[in-house]
């Protein structure tokens, strides 16, 4: 299980990583449909999407 896991997780980072640099996917998969719809101008589905995440800030300490 452990190798099926690891194996699982480098596809993905090497998709991931593909993605960021603006290449095509390494494996020729579909893009999930969340980036598909992205890429169209529509919505996958009618749920609700996250907002994106706050830059890291540093907190005071004081």
């Amino acid at each position: 299980m452990r190798r099926l896991v690891e194996w699982v997780l480098n596809i993905t980072q090497a998709r991931y990583d593909a993605h960021r640099a603006g290449e095509p996917d390494p494996y020729d998969l579909p893009l999930p449909d969340e980036l598909a719809a992205d890429l169209h101008g529509g919505s996958a589905d009618t749920r609700d999407t996250m907002e994106p995440e706050p830059l890291h800030q540093r907190r005071s300490t004081a």
